[in-house]
């Protein structure tokens, strides 16, 4: 399963990069047969966001490390100059913590899953 991170390059600039989860056979539910499992990540809170078509920030660096997965409709998320389409079912490991960050403008009615790290 592909995910994006968004995190701050060498140069303090918001950067993308596209990784992949890896998943290896356990034990995850006995007595569930075997199911495939990625590693896990501790996780600190969980939380909803949701914002309505049209809302848009200027440039701002993530308030912590977070995995955010799209519920529900699209938004653009510009960094570094380039500038990524999410839509319901994407993953985005955000880490870019430091420098200017990232914009974000919600497309459609937008409903996030952030489970800070």
């Amino acid at each position: 399963m592909k995910y994006v991170r968004l995190y701050s390059g060498d140069d303090g600039q918001a950067r993308f990069e596209d990784l992949e989860f890896t998943f290896v056979p356990r034990d995850f539910a006995p007595p569930a047969p075997l199911v495939d499992v990625s590693e896990p990540v501790g996780a600190s809170a969980f939380t909803v966001i949701r914002l309505a078509a049209g809302w848009k920030d200027a440039a701002h660096p993530a308030p912590a490390r977070q995995f955010m997965i799209v519920l529900a409709g699209s938004a653009e998320v510009a960094a570094g100059g380039e500038t990524r389409l999410l839509s319901t079912g994407d993953v985005i490991l955000v880490e870019d913590i430091t420098g200017p960050g990232h914009g974000t403008t919600a497309l459609e009615d937008l409903l996030v899953a952030v489970v800070r790290l």
